[in-house]
């Protein structure tokens, strides 16, 4: 059935507030969760996480992969802090969909004098490559972590995203440029491809805001710089008011994709979340209303999979985080399914129902 036929059934069913059908079943990685606060804990703490994490239907972890704490010394990869959580969630069945971020300083374009707050591409993007082969040498399906780790069950990491954000100047500086990030995004997709040729490379995820160059300019720059040779699927941070105005923004995305030549290429929502607490803001719900939208989106994401070709979702975030060095808040903080106490909000029995109803 052509697309755009599939999309007019898919939104009718939306309509229709129809019931998935009972034998319905997401796929493997499909509901995600973003959790640096779990991979942040000690062993204890991340199997504990990650088993609740199960317990409400997560099925996938998406979690920076610090370039400079890897690569602290040049060309010596070292992944052992984030070996316990991932040992942790494959013993659950989680996948873990690695960032791959944020360069050592000495391979940063960042200047010495005058830098600005936020992250600097690497000086060479060509660099990320060596990084990506050590991942997938280490995680990968013929990685030595699972030869090292007989006693963990096998699940290697065979989804990667590469970078975050790069249209907000704060996570590319100086200033955005689609074209540079495709050049990177290149040379990490060849390099993983080259080890594990069925990996799904994600592009960075790509908000619309305000604070950057918007995100449908910004994709539009991308697929003609030659994206769509580098990826399998395009990550989207859709935050939206709305469960309805989301789903609008994939429908947008997808015709984006459609109409510049990247139909074969899918869509994952690599963040969405809504506060119930915290700062003012658009995003900010109140506890009833989180809850909410959530059980809402998370409905609407099965429900458009097929139409909009859409891989998955990771919810931003697992739990509420204490506010930035001097006193710094924001909204986004406060998008937890948990309370910073640990407590459950409504969000989570919204999520956990939903998530586990699909």
């Amino acid at each position: 059935m052509p697309r755009s036929l599939t999309l007019l059934a898919t939104l009718l069913v939306l309509g229709a507030a129809a019931a998935v059908p009972a034998q319905a079943k997401a796929p493997a990685g499909f509901v995600g969760m973003v959790s640096p606060d779990t991979f942040a804990g000690n062993a204890k703490y991340q199997s504990k996480e990650l088993a609740a994490m199960q317990k409400a239907g997560v099925t996938l972890v998406r979690q920076v992969f610090d370039w400079s704490i890897i690569e602290h010394k040049k060309n010596v990869y070292n992944f052992s802090v984030y070996d316990a959580a991932v040992a942790a969630a494959a013993k659950r069945g989680i996948e873990i969909m690695p960032i791959l971020f944020n360069p050592p300083s000495y391979l940063s374009a960042k200047p010495r004098k005058h830098a600005k707050r936020g992250t600097y591409p690497p000086k060479n993007l060509n660099s990320i490559a060596a990084l990506a082969r050590a991942a997938v040498r280490w995680y990968g399906p013929n990685g030595r972590f699972w030869t090292t780790h007989p006693k963990v069950p096998k699940l290697p990491i065979e989804i990667w995203q590469i970078w975050n954000e790069p249209n907000l100047p704060v996570y590319w500086l100086p200033k955005p440029s689609a074209s540079k990030y495709v050049t990177l995004l290149g040379v990490a997709s060849k390099a993983i491809r080259a080890l594990d040729p069925s990996a799904e490379v994600v592009s960075a995820g790509i908000p619309q805001s305000p604070l950057g160059i918007g995100m449908l300019t910004y994709l539009g720059q991308m697929l003609h710089a030659g994206a769509a040779n580098d990826v399998n699927t395009v990550g989207i941070n859709a935050y939206s008011r709305t469960a309805s105005g989301m789903i609008k923004l994939l429908r947008q995305v997808r015709s984006t994709l459609d109409r510049d030549g990247a139909s074969r290429v899918a869509i994952r929502v690599t963040e969405f979340g809504w506060s119930d607490t915290g700062p003012g803001s658009t995003y900010r719900l109140g506890a009833s209303g989180q809850a909410k939208e959530i059980s809402a989106v998370v409905k609407d994401f099965y429900a458009v999979r097929g139409a909009l070709d859409l891989r998955g979702f990771s919810y931003f975030d697992w739990k509420d985080a204490k506010p930035y060095p001097g006193g710094v808040n924001f909204w986004g903080l406060h998008t937890g399914l948990l309370k910073l106490n640990g407590e459950a909000k409504k969000a989570l029995k919204a999520f956990s129902t939903a998530a586990n109803g699909l």
